[in-house]
């Protein structure tokens, strides 16, 4: 809808690409030579709604950010083509350091997926921008200048360098506001800043050419191989690609025996290239390679060479256009050398390839400077031109070499074929060969050892390397193979169906190819647009490329020229990067200036045998150009020899270690040479008793046992050996590995195993925390402090609760009837009964005052409960944590471990435990097995017996990982202060080992399986581990269950304390009693004091007395009865002026006590009253 829009409001109308930039520069040459000096109004060619309906949609665009934005802007007179991230190079001198932005204000247009806005002739600042950064600043080379003289061509250097700048392109801005407001069709015609198209038409898009050729020049016997079959096949698919930019035009020439000379081979080159074509892919011919390069460096035309260059670098990397598919072997080798720690090799290459050997050891001996201060000698060996004389050629070379250095010297050769037909036939000649190859060592330079010479080789007693280059596993290569097998390419000879590697350097190299003209286009889909006119592809302006330009009739004033875009696409090949992902058959793709392979990975296979060994081993390593061998990638493995059955009789050599209680030394055969102690007899522990047994059941199993030198149980080295019980085996030092050994993968590669004799696991083993101290108040710790605060906080409220209850309810208070008439009332609740019968409630007791009201009942019923439920936990609690010995552990898991510092823990270095921690994939595992290797001194130990002491010595700030059965073995050991925490970590098994092909394998198995059916395992698991255990298992006897002074010494400490506390309250109630009593009693002299204390004391001593009238103790306690009689506030009226006396008559005092029991009797009936009111 947008299109339609704005080819209506700007009434154009276009059939093709031609015609659209015909009317772009009608519009800019009509509008210089119309426009008037003056202001003049252009009459809008149609309603502005529409214009404003296409900058609505524009701005839409705009907003999208999927929508990338492309833009032309103008620079020194040039116009650029950008986007996002391009680098462009200006021809002018930038003031402006790198690093450093510019921004580009001369924008002619912008576009978008949908949309092209262009200026005129340039767009708004304001509107439009392009941001970029300096990248470089440099000067070009000189130009080089040509003219004809007197008929003839002349060549001359203009050494006026241009000042070049090169610049990244960060962002184009556009501002929608702006477009949304400028007016495409009215306005003034000198405003240049307007815009004047708002329209992308599709034939307006520069567009990729639609077919690029290519050349590829062959041989007769490239033909028979398969290179033609397979330049087609990858044409063929790579065009047959979806969203393919181009296609290519691909075309070869194949050069007969005719063309074998130099001159004739440039000569049908240069024919070649008069047809066009923009890169060239040819094999290297040693007699065709010359000529090719010359043509390529002349010409400047990009030439990919699917096999290495032995050419010497003659040419500056800015003027060689060759890139090698096949990657350089001099590092390899020499990387190699040193991995065997070789001192001599012998080069041996093929006849046609002489100079290029003599090069290849040279660079040989540039990389082992590099590496190594090793004195190496070599010698260069040239073999026979036939295939049919290889046989006898190396029967030659062996006896010289006995002749010369003799049988015993150690023989490395490194075999350089000129071809894999020509490998093939070397390697049937070795493996035919009748001499003895022990000492030899074979090296293929090439990367031509297949899966089929592997198979072949690997039981055989021959040592061979090799090298891999082809990745065997991608589609690719299925799809390839699986086309040469139909075509009748490749060899049915003994199932050999894998791809040569030369033939999958001709695929990458069509690959190269399109991936090279694809990046070109990328940074400037425009360049080609010129060079392909009428079906043929020109060079500056001329049809064709001329090596020989006078020779071009159609042209005969055309002038030398080499190819436009050479430089372009060889940059790009340069800085090209190609991996499986993309289609490459051989690695990641790269190379450098010189054209050479950089960063490729190869797989060397190394097949070693051994003679002392019943199996050859054979290892893969991964190497990687700059960076050698990398060791954690080696994969080992090992494949039986076709040898006879082994001798029977002879006495197998059982290796071992010594691990408690696996292996141990008799403690009387230590520092013993008795008879008893020689041979097998010094040896006892579980797998001494399981050899005995295994003796047993299988007939003539006659065994010796043998100590490892390292009591190591075998880990694999950088240099892929093995060291331990595995490198017993392995060296051919001992038949059976018998010990704690467990199965993994890495030793399952190279030993085989038996059936697990027991079943093991990572633990965790800590020091035993001590015993649980019980402090003086231990018995309140069956409740935390949070609880017995909530039980105080729930006493003194509901003693509280019970008071109110008791104060408000009429049912609580008691009115009593006095001899005298009086009455008396009272409440039995008073604040301190409330708290007595509260805690009475508490402690299970009972008191003499009960609530009488439905309020207090219910308030009592509700305390009672929670006092039950309160006294019944408690009780219970308190059982089980006085009688009970808990020893708390610091760590009960594993995860407790890892998330903690505090604790330091460690392992047995070069175990299997370290190997459990170093390649696990759990992230726990993985972050402690960082912690570690981090922490320093060392965590790691080289035994179990050194970890476990440190366990003991470590005082609780050391835990040690170890298998399950070592540690519950350590812990039933005196002095019996170490402990097992946690699950395992995980589960493995040991088993007997053996090497691979013996024949003892299957009966070992068959023997074990019978033991482990009888339970004669489990018996012996017993015997050593639990039978002889010098340390208390389980539960121990009654005794230690009960309790003791420590654990209730606090009730006793309350106990005295309650009696201290309530003797001293007892005397204070005592004299504040007495003192009141005195008061009352108007006792004011101190002699009646005393007398009335002295009275009360006996009174309290003796439980009684009786005291007669007349005596002063008499006399006080008549008072103190009179007086209680009494309200408190009641003080006896004096009369004013009277003076006490000390003898009053009879009638006297009869008239007094009348008068104020009169008086008391009055003042308790109104009290009454009163309360009766109340209620």
């Amino acid at each position: 809808m947008l299109t339609k829009y704005s080819a209506r409001s700007l009434r154009i109308y276009m059939k093709g690409r031609n015609n659209c930039q015909s009317l772009l520069q009608h519009r800019f040459i009509s509008e210089k030579a119309d426009s008037p000096s003056h202001s003049t109004t252009v009459k809008p060619e149609e309603p502005r709604s529409r214009s404003e309906f296409v900058a609505s949609k524009i701005v839409g665009k705009l907003e999208d950010h999927r929508n990338r934005l492309f833009a032309v802007v103008f620079i020194n007179g040039r116009q650029y083509k950008v986007s996002d991230g391009d680098i462009i190079v200006v021809e002018q001198s930038i003031p402006l350091d790198f690093g450093e932005r510019i921004k580009l204000e001369k924008v002619l247009l912008v576009g978008g997926s949908e949309f092209t806005l262009l200026g005129r002739p340039i767009l708004d600042p304001q509107m439009a921008s392009v941001e970029a950064t300096v990248v470089e600043r440099t000067t070009a080379q000189p130009e080089i200048d040509y003219f004809s003289k007197d008929g003839k061509q002349i060549r001359i250097t203009n050494w006026k360098s241009k000042e070049l700048t090169t610049l990244r392109i960060n962002k184009i801005s556009v501002d929608s506001t702006q477009v949304q407001s400028a007016d495409p069709v009215d306005g003034h015609p000198n405003d240049m800043m307007k815009v004047i198209v708002a329209v992308l038409f599709p034939f307006c898009v520069v567009s990729y050419p639609a077919k690029i050729p290519i050349q590829s020049f062959t041989t007769p016997g490239d033909r028979e191989q398969g290179v033609n079959s397979i330049l087609n096949f990858t044409v063929t698919r790579l065009n047959s690609e979806t969203q393919n930019p181009f296609l290519l035009d691909y075309a070869d020439k194949t050069l007969r025996k005719a063309a074998g000379d130099g001159w004739g081979v440039m000569q049908a080159v240069c024919d070649s290239m008069e047809n066009g074509f923009m890169v060239m892919v040819v094999g290297d011919n040693q007699h065709h390679h010359q000529a090719y390069v010359n043509v390529a460096n002349t010409m400047e035309m990009p030439l990919i060479n699917w096999d290495l260059s032995h050419q010497p670098k003659l040419y500056s990397p800015t003027t060689n256009f060759e890139v090698s598919l096949k990657p350089p072997n001099a590092e390899l080798l020499a990387d190699l050398i040193v991995l065997k720690n070789w001192d001599t090799f012998i080069y041996m290459h093929d006849v046609d390839n002489a100079d290029e050997a003599a090069q290849n050891v040279q660079r040989i001996y540039g990389h082992l400077q590099k590496v190594t201060n090793k004195t190496v000698t070599s010698e260069i060996l040239q073999m026979t031109r036939e295939t049919k004389d290889f046989s006898d050629f190396l029967v030659q070379f062996n006896i010289r070499r006995v002749v010369n250095r003799g049988d015993s010297n150690p023989c490395r050769v490194i075999i350089d074929a000129a071809s894999a037909f020509r490998q093939q036939e070397i390697l049937k000649s070795i493996r035919a060969a009748q001499f003895n190859q022990a000492d030899y060592h074979y090296v293929l330079a090439n990367f031509d050892l297949l899966p089929y010479d592997v198979e072949k080789f690997q039981s055989a007693n021959i040592n061979i390397t090799g090298f891999q280059i082809t990745e065997r596993e991608s589609i690719e290569y299925d799809h390839l193979r699986r086309f040469l097998h139909e075509h009748g390419h490749l060899d049915e000879e003994e199932n050999n169906q894998d791809l040569q590697a030369r033939l999958a350097f001709v695929h990458d190299a069509i690959l190269v190819a399109k991936t090279a003209l694809e990046g070109t286009l990328r940074r400037n889909d425009s360049l080609f647009h010129h060079n392909f006119r009428h079906g043929e592809l020109y060079n500056q302006g001329f049809p064709g490329l001329f090596c020989h330009p006078q020779t071009d009739k159609r042209n005969p004033g055309r002038p030398f020229a080499p190819f436009e875009h050479g430089r372009a696409i060889l940059r790009e090949l340069h800085q090209l990067r190609l991996t499986d992902v993309e289609g490459a058959l051989t690695g990641t793709i790269e190379f450098d200036r010189n054209g050479e392979r950089k960063n490729f990975q190869v797989t060397v296979i190394d097949l070693v045998s051994n003679l002392k060994s019943s199996f050859n081993k054979k290892e893969i390593f991964a190497w990687k150009q700059s960076f050698g061998f990398l060791n954690n990638q080696t994969v080992a493995q090992h494949t039986r020899k076709q040898l006879k059955d082994m001798d029977r009789a002879k006495i197998v050599r059982v290796v071992s270690t010594i691990v408690e209680p696996f292996v141990m030394i008799k403690r009387d055969c230590e520092k013993s040479n008795a008879t008893e102690c020689l041979g097998n007899a010094k040896f006892e522990g579980f797998c001494i008793d399981l050899l005995k047994l295994l003796r047993d059941r299988i007939p003539e199993f006659n065994y010796e046992i043998q100590l490892n030198k390292q009591n190591k149980y075998g880990v694999k080295q950088p240099d892929g050996s093995w060291d331990g019980l595995v490198g017993d085996l392995l060296r051919g030092e001992a038949d059976v590995a018998v010990a704690s050994l467990t199965i993994n993968q890495d030793r399952e590669r190279v030993v085989d195993f038996s059936k697990p004799y027991m079943t093991t696991g990572i633990s965790i083993m800590i020091k035993k925390p001590d015993k649980q101290e019980f402090s003086v108040f231990s018995f309140m710790q069956p409740l935390s402090t949070e609880i017995w605060m909530y039980i105080i906080f729930a006493y003194v409220g509901v003693s509280v609760v019970i008071f109110l209850v008791s104060r408000f309810s009429p049912y609580e208070w008691r009115v009593e009837e006095m001899a005298n008439g009086g009455f008396t009332i009272s409440n039995d609740f008073s604040v301190y009964n409330c708290l007595w019968f509260t805690l009475a409630a508490f402690m299970q007791q009972g008191t003499d005052i009960l609530p009488r009201s439905i309020s207090g009942r219910i308030a009592s019923s509700a305390w009672w409960f929670f006092t039950m439920i309160i006294v019944s936990s408690y009780t219970a609690n308190l059982a089980a944590f006085l009688t009970l010995e808990k020893m708390q552990a610091p760590i009960e898991s594993v995860e407790d471990l890892a998330k903690q510092t505090k604790i330091k823990y460690g392992i047995q270095q070069g175990g299997s435990t370290a190997q459990f921690f170093k390649h696990s994939s759990v992230q726990t595992y993985q972050r402690m097995w960082r912690f570690m290797e981090s922490q320093v001194p060392s965590v790691f130990t080289n035994n179990y017996a050194e970890g476990i002491e440190r366990v003991r010595t470590h005082k609780g700030r050391y835990a040690f990982l170890l298998e399950a059965t070592a540690n519950e073995y350590a812990n039933t050991r005196k002095p019996c202060d170490t402990m097992k925490v946690g699950a395992n970590l995980n589960s493995v098994g040991y088993g007997v080992a053996t090497p691979f092909g013996s024949e003892w394998k299957d009966l070992i198995n068959l023997a074990i399986l019978a033991l482990q059916e009888r339970g004669e395992l489990k018996k012996l698991e017993n015997k050593w581990w639990y039978d002889r255990g010098q340390c208390d298992q389980g539960i121990s006897d009654g005794s230690s269950a009960s309790l003791n002074l420590s654990k209730v010494a606090g009730i006793f400490y309350i106990l005295m304390g309650g009696m201290i506390i309530s003797m001293i309250a007892a005397i204070g109630e005592f004299l504040y009693r007495s003192r009141i009593e005195a008061r009352k009693g108007q006792l004011s002299s101190m002699k009646n004091l005393k007398a009335s204390f002295y009275g009360q004391l006996r009174l309290s001593m003796q439980g009684g007395a009786v005291v007669h009238e007349g005596n002063s103790v008499h006399e006080a306690l008549t008072k103190h009865k009179a007086s209680s009689l009494l309200p408190a506030n009641y003080n006896e009226p004096q009369p004013v002026g009277a003076l006490p006396s000390k003898k009053t008559n009879n009638s006297e005092s009869k008239t007094n006590n009348l008068q104020n029991n009169h008086r008391n009797n009055s003042l308790r009936k109104s009290h009454l009253k009163t309360y009766n009111t109340a209620v």
